[in-house]
């Protein structure tokens, strides 16, 4: 590690590395921890240091022994032959099946490209099923729909794509269709049940150049259900919006903190118009906002979620562009029920009073800090 006596960053211990191979190559190594028990999301490899994974309480160096520009080298012709040439230009994604796992890499050259460094991120050899994954029935239930448009929204590395391939498995467990994805790169790989399945990569080398393109070429090929892997720019949102319109499910991540940051994100892609909030909000089934929260051990993640299930009250509020009036919605601030409806709070206090999550990391994670202060100075948290 670099100035590794200084480091601060803890070693696993000799039985928690389970004899990791140091002697072996570096596939060998990432081989061996995607099939252990440790519990990461990352595999972090610098040139010259340890390798580092993510867990869920932070980063930890597996080893002593430090990865050589050699062994990185060696691990980069495994994913892409052309990798000295692709990475003179810029950090390269590539999704690759290595041997038993499924793994995503994303390669770079650091402090004016005299060192490189890869960063693996593992995925599931199949989704994992839609009941495991910590949501709500309502939640659920989008995967029921036939049309409309199912927003997924959240921070960077909050599950979305994992929640996103474990709704089309499940649309492909039920009834017959046909799938399309436009990822970049493909994750998870879906296996054909009673879909036919068209997982297409966005990219310059890939099966699309953009997550636009591949929408516009969508239409004509005959969907029932579209999943546009992430709505960037405004010509995305556009083409989401006009093939949800036209008759597919259009399931859609978008980066945003909140629910209503993220239908204020699409409205801003869309241009801000009346016309296109009416046609939004004509449009849009539900709003999935989610974060993965570390346990209080550190062993694993827990799953804290916000639902919005469209009706009349959420159309109203979007067609006005009164998004933020949602949060009292969600919140049941209305006075009214509204199925398929709850804040991430509602979420979050029911993992602190199970005593799964710090409150520290249920704050980080709120999406509305002054609801949480409330219910924590009401008393709401008393038993967590």
């Amino acid at each position: 590690m670099e100035n590794h006596q200084s480091s601060q960053i803890r070693t696993l211990t000799y039985v928690e590395n389970e004899d990791h191979p140091v002697f072996g190559t570096l596939v060998e190594q990432i081989l061996h921890l995607l099939n252990s028990k440790l519990i990461f999301s990352d595999i972090i490899i610098h040139q010259n240091s340890p390798l580092m994974l993510r867990q869920p309480k932070g980063l930890v160096a597996v080893t002593d022994s430090p990865i050589t520009k050699e062994e990185l080298e060696e691990f980069f012709e495994v994913i892409e032959p052309d990798w000295a040439e692709r990475i003179s230009d810029r950090a390269f994604d590539r999704s690759i099946d290595l041997h038993t796992a499924r793994i995503r890499a994303n390669c770079f050259t650091f402090q004016g490209k005299k060192r490189l460094g890869c960063v693996v991120r593992r995925f599931p050899r199949e989704p994992l099923p839609l009941n495991q994954l910590g949501l709500r029935a309502a939640e659920q239930d989008f995967a029921l729909l036939t049309s409309g448009l199912v927003l997924i929204i959240g921070d960077t590395c909050q599950g979305k794509s994992t929640t996103i391939a474990s709704m089309i498995d499940q649309i492909n467990k039920t009834r017959s269709g046909h799938i399309i994805t436009i990822e970049d790169p493909v994750e998870t790989l879906i296996p054909q049940r009673k879909c036919i399945i068209t997982q297409r990569e966005v990219g310059f080398d890939g099966d699309v150049e953009s997550y636009y393109l591949g929408a516009l070429d969508a239409l004509r090929e005959r969907p029932d259900v579209i999943v546009i892997g992430e709505i960037r720019d405004a010509q995305t949102a556009q083409e989401a919006l006009a093939l949800a319109e036209s008759g597919p499910l259009v399931l859609a991540t978008l980066h945003a903190r909140s629910t209503e940051l993220g239908l204020q994100k699409m409205l801003r892609l869309l241009g801000n118009s009346d016309a296109q909030a009416q046609a939004l909000a004509s449009a849009l089934r539900g709003v999935l906002c989610q974060a993965l929260l570390p346990s209080v051990g550190g062993e694993r993640y827990y799953l804290a979620t916000e639902c919005l299930s469209s009706n009349p009250e959420v159309v109203r509020m979007i067609e006005s562009g009164k998004v933020a009036e949602v949060r009292s919605l969600m919140d049941g601030g209305t006075g009214k029920f509204n199925a398929g409806c709850h804040s991430m709070n509602t979420a979050l206090v029911n993992l602190l009073r199970e005593k799964k999550i710090s409150v520290e990391d249920a704050r980080n994670a709120t999406t509305d800090r002054i609801g949480f202060a409330d219910a924590c100075y009401s008393g709401m948290l008393d038993a967590a």
